[in-house]
């Protein structure tokens, strides 16, 4: 699965990669869910499913898991263990990514990170960590792993791009 951009992301993901991805993305929503749990319990519940079932139930179990060919291709996944995403995708799937599909994405993507943040303005500290993690996360992703995707129909994905850009000549 090699693309003449030299990419080697296709061919799994090293220690160091999952670890940065993993790390920054549960340490976003761990001090998230801290932040709000200080000031009001029942809104830090909302902020579990938002990203509990928001990535477990629908990302990787709907969105852009069952389309990866890391997982079925190199039995390799960036954000958790092969064994889970598996036991969580029951069928992969080949057709792109609905409008619908696309904006649940996006929403689930965008509140992340922002939900937090008025309960997280109490407390300057957790506030910066917040930030900092979820800086990491995103900078990450759009910086390093969108770069080097291979689940085309992902809203992230730059590869195509820069692939489309290279045999152009640009």
């Amino acid at each position: 699965m090699q693309s003449k951009s030299g990419c080697t992301l296709a061919d799994g993901f090293n220690l160091w990669e999952k670890i940065y991805a993993q790390f920054s993305f549960l340490s976003m929503c761990v001090i998230g869910t801290i932040g709000i749990l200080v000031v009001d319990w029942r809104w830090a519940m909302a902020y579990v499913v938002i990203f509990g079932y928001g990535i477990l139930g629908i990302v990787m179990r709907h969105l852009t898991c069952p389309r990866c060919p890391h997982l079925y291709v190199y039995n390799d996944c960036l954000q958790a263990s092969p064994k889970l995403a598996l036991w969580l995708i029951k069928k992969r799937k080949t057709v792109p990514l609905s409008g619908i599909e696309k904006a649940l994405f996006y929403t689930i993507f965008i509140l992340i990170p922002t939900f937090p943040i008025y309960w997280l303005l109490s407390n300057p500290a957790l506030l910066s960590a917040f930030l900092l993690t979820a800086g990491m996360w995103y900078l990450g992703q759009r910086l390093y792993f969108c770069k080097r995707c291979r689940v085309s129909d992902c809203p992230f994905n730059r590869a195509a791009f820069a692939v489309r850009r290279a045999a152009q000549g640009q």
